[in-house]
């Protein structure tokens, strides 16, 4: 299957109706990673010491003394970039928090304005104001690529003469 050409795929994606998350949605979204970032944390802590358990036990096993050296090396690296894939992979989790957070006040007219060249622009408003809540930063793109499909109308003189 051969992939398809960005603006191929803009324009899909444009096509996609706007449906606002509830913020008990959004409030479990955010708990799902945070707790998976505290699942990661303690898999990296629980790594790291089993790891320098067994590099510290190894001069006192049966290990050949000449293999010894060289295995303790390779369980360290080994052990070392176990433990930086993981924090790397909960620090991207945590910069996926960023999309919790409400937007500016001066971002959220903008969103306001483009949600106007939107036919579900009412709606989508109409079902944050019935949850109470603003805005989030996980909705800007999608706004603004939807309202990419709808380009504003030119105006035009009502007297004719133009």
């Amino acid at each position: 299957m051969a992939a398809l050409p960005l603006e191929e795929l803009r324009r899909q994606q444009s096509l996609i109706a706007l449906v606002p998350k509830s913020s008990g949605q959004l409030k479990t979204e955010r708990e799902r990673i945070l707790s998976r970032l505290s699942l990661l944390l303690n898999a990296t802590i629980a790594l790291a010491l089993a790891g320098a358990m067994l590099i510290a036990y190894l001069p006192f096993s049966s290990v050949p003394h000449e293999f010894r050296f060289g295995v303790q090396e390779v369980l360290g690296v080994g052990v070392f970039a176990s433990c930086l894939f993981l924090l790397h992979e909960r620090a991207e989790l945590s910069l996926g928090l960023y999309n919790f957070e409400p937007v500016q006040q001066t971002t959220q007219g903008k969103l306001r304005a483009l949600l106007h060249r939107v036919p579900e622009g009412v709606s989508y408003q109409e079902a944050l104001a019935a949850d109470s809540r603003t805005f989030v930063t996980g909705e800007i793109d999608d706004i603004r690529r939807r309202a990419e499909a709808f380009p504003p109308k030119p105006l035009t003189s009502e007297g004719g003469d133009a």
